[in-house]
């Protein structure tokens, strides 16, 4: 219920932002493209796209014999703007209601009589005009033509609109018409935001710069097609623009800031491009994709070209089909700016934004949408009943249910929208249900990992836990036989621990012993360490076995000098105790050897009882090192193997290179070091006593004996482990040495003499 009411919140704060938002896109385009794809209602035949397409900007000789061919490159002279809609008004019954454009005129052209060409014809066309106006803010206030705009010309501010003038967000400033255009025909903000994606959702019905509101492209287009002026408009913040017109109430549904979100039905499927000779039917290109119900472009070239012919030359051709219909101009052709993703298309004309706003208006075919909160309560909250009911089942069974339940959403949502005209949200609300049943599911499976883990616990009682989870990891029986791995082997052994056993009880020896391997234990796993066994009061572990880890030496080493550290700090927890502990408990120390090398790791023993451990002579000689340290005063020794690997990995300790040596049972010489601690916890004092032990050890190889007695003498002053003062150090690498070359110096080895020092017990 917790992490229901948190994933709840957490959406609902999330929705509109990120990836939550743009899930919600995609489904709903996913929903939208399919509805387009499946059928739907015809289009209103009321809305004429003329477009300036493929063949609008080739040359007339590009049209071939006919000349039907465009202008040439983008942008065409103004003038021939102006020629086309006076083609457009010639013939009365062939009139449209009324002709907006979705192109900007916001700039003198450098030849002052092609803006008249563009604007002197509208006066006589005998139906309204609409040119485009540009939203700015950093503009200061309303410009015409760079200027101060001196008034606004046959437009006026919306009047009803004081109400919603302080929910309005102040646009500041904007690019209208030029001066010639205003005097003659209305402008509408052509402005619409693209989300992030691209896409254009809703545009705004109604804007407000300064103290002034005025309507868009798309509702003074209606106006016009309505025939009614700002006084008929009312607007309703979070409800609806209102129109008062002849044929009864226009309720267009807006957002609070004055947005009206597109129902988009429709895309551009090709384009007509008008019969080039009298009989021959009409020609169409450019075809786009095949949407059913899909809208056909009038060829701008086309209509220019073929009104020329039709009504210069008097020839009887069927005449365009404009009577009484808005004819919305605009940019159709690849390569053109006004192209871009629509909510059905990867690439679209951006004209189609207006065209699907004036279709979805005049047939009040709207898109509510359904509240989020609700479908996401809903779900979040039958998720949880159904997790209650289906507890005790399966794992096949919940998953079942809950693809269902999924399966039924996006199914249900698609029927809403092409059937009820309803977009239901449905990114958000399964995402909550997903991340919620994601964690019913992790509960689950933690309970049954519970139930193996209690077994695991169970047999690892008795044998290795490691080998309990892999033998139920892998679902088979245990077998015979192991394999060669590159591991670092270590050993640890309590020194003189036979003496504990005669001054402690039985049972205060197990407690000591379980609280000592416990924290020694606990540390050595943090680290990566596999535990082999115990044997009394040692610990047999690995590293980089039975998981394989590259930096075993690296990992081996750290968990060596941490383990020394956590021993320090027991030593100090028993003796705060008082009297529970003898002072031979509180002078415990323990020595650590450990090796690098190739071993076999695996199942060994018989076939009815055995142990996953390590064999092999790189195991043998890391318990030489754990014995042999007592022989130099240290507590953790090291091959030099190690060392390399650890240094390799960029290990943080410090070592200590002691001796080179041939330990009991073998023959060939190895390097062995002290691994004196971590670098940031070096005592003090110690790094000037290794220099000097370093001195002394570089004098020893070379026979100067009394150089070599000197340096060593000197570092053993600076000890960290002194014999005299703490209790259980019986000697230091320092105090050997100058006891070695003493003896050395009274029988002196061959001249020969390599080196290498042979130890005579383990």
């Amino acid at each position: 219920m917790l992490v229901t009411l948190f994933l709840g919140v957490g959406l609902w704060l999330t929705r509109d932002i990120g990836p939550a938002q743009r899930l919600e896109w995609l489904s709903q385009e996913a929903r939208l493209w399919t509805r387009a794809k499946l059928g739907q209602i015809e289009p209103t035949g009321k809305v004429v796209v003329l477009g300036i397409d493929e063949l609008s900007v080739t040359t007339p000789e590009e049209g071939g014999a006919g000349g039907f061919g465009g202008f040439g490159q983008w942008p065409f002279p103004r003038s021939v703007h102006g020629e086309l809609m006076s083609y457009m008004g010639i013939m009365p019954a062939e009139r449209p209601a009324v002709v907006a454009w979705d192109i900007l005129f916001v700039d003198r052209n450098f030849q002052p009589e092609m803006d008249q060409a563009l604007a002197s014809p509208i006066p006589g066309l005998g139906f309204p005009v609409v040119m485009g106006a540009q939203l700015d803010p950093v503009a200061p206030g309303l410009l015409s033509d760079g200027k101060p705009a001196r008034s606004y010309g046959v437009t006026k501010p919306l009047a009803k609109a004081e109400g919603a003038l302080a929910g309005l967000p102040d646009q500041k400033g904007g690019l209208l018409p030029i001066p010639a255009l205003l005097d003659v025909a209305h402008f509408g903000v052509l402005t619409a935001d693209a989300d992030s994606d691209g896409v254009v959702r809703k545009l705004p019905l109604v804007v407000r710069v300064g103290d002034q509101i005025f309507a868009s492209l798309v509702l003074q287009t209606l106006l016009d097609y309505w025939q009614v002026g700002p006084a008929d408009v009312e607007i309703k913040l979070g409800d609806a623009v209102l129109v008062h017109a002849k044929s009864g109430l226009k309720r267009i549904p807006i957002d609070a800031d004055g947005y009206y979100y597109v129902n988009y039905r429709y895309e551009l499927t090709s384009t007509v491009a008008l019969a080039t000779e009298e009989g021959e039917p009409e020609a169409k290109g450019g075809v786009k994709e095949a949407y059913p119900q899909g809208i056909e472009a009038m060829s701008y070239g086309g209509f220019y070209r073929r009104q020329i012919k039709r009504l210069g030359l008097g020839e009887n051709w069927p005449a365009p089909d404009l009577a009484g219909k808005i004819v919305i101009v605009g940019q159709i052709a690849a390569g053109l700016t006004d192209i871009g993703p629509s909510a059905l298309s990867a690439e679209s004309p951006k004209v189609m934004v207006h065209v699907n706003a004036l279709e979805n208006i005049l047939r009040e075919d709207y898109l509510p949408r359904w509240p989020v909160w609700s479908v996401l309560t809903a779900l979040l909250v039958g998720g949880l009943f159904g997790a209650w009911l289906l507890d005790k089942r399966g794992l096949r069974v919940y998953s079942v249910v809950v693809t269902g339940v999924i399966v039924v959403m996006v199914f249900s949502s698609q029927f809403m929208l092409s059937n009820i005209n309803m977009m239901v949200p449905l990114a958000v609300p399964l995402i909550g249900f997903l991340s919620q049943q994601a964690f019913v599911v992790t509960r689950k499976i933690r309970e049954e990992q519970a139930q193996r883990d209690r077994i695991r616990k169970m047999f690892g009682s008795y044998v290795s836990p490691e080998l309990v989870r892999r033998m139920v990891d892998s679902g088979s029986e245990p077998q015979l036989g192991g394999h060669e791995e590159e591991i670092t082997a270590f050993f640890s052994d309590i020194q003189s621990f036979s003496a504990f056993s005669e001054v402690l009880t039985p049972s205060d020896l197990g407690e000591l012993l379980n609280q000592y391997l416990g924290a020694m234990t606990d540390e050595l796993q943090k680290h990566g360490g596999a535990l082999d066994k115990y044997i009394g009061d040692a610990i047999v572990a690995m590293f980089g076995a039975p998981v394989a880890m590259p930096e075993h030496a690296r990992a081996a080493c750290e968990a060596a000098a941490l383990m020394q550290n956590c021993q320090t700090k027991l030593r100090a927890k028993w003796k705060s105790e008082g009297d529970r502990w003898p002072p031979l408990v509180h002078a415990m120390r323990t020595r650590i050897g450990l090796n690098s090398g190739r071993v076999i790791v695996g199942n060994m023993g018989s076939q009815h009882r055995f142990n996953y451990t390590m064999m092999g002579d790189a195991v043998n000689l890391a318990a030489r090192c754990e014995s042999g340290a007592k022989s130099f005063g240290v507590y953790t020794m090291v091959t030099e193997t190690t060392v390399q690997l650890a240094r390799a990995k960029g290990s943080t300790c410090v070592f200590r290179e002691l001796d080179r040596i041939v330990v009991k049972g073998r023959s060939q010489p190895v390097e062995i070091y002290e691994l004196a601690g971590l670098a940031d916890d070096l005592p003090a004092g110690m790094k000037e006593c290794l220099e000097l032990f370093a001195q002394g050890r570089a004098h020893y190889l070379k026979q100067e004996w009394d150089a070599a007695i000197e340096a060593f003498s000197a570092a053993a002053a600076l000890e960290f482990y002194q014999p005299e003062r703490d209790a259980g150090v019986e000697n230091n690498p320092s105090l050997l040495m100058v006891k070695r070359c003493k003896a050395m110096q009274a029988s002196p080895p061959p001249a020969d003499w390599d080196g290498v020092y042979r130890m005579t017990t383990k």
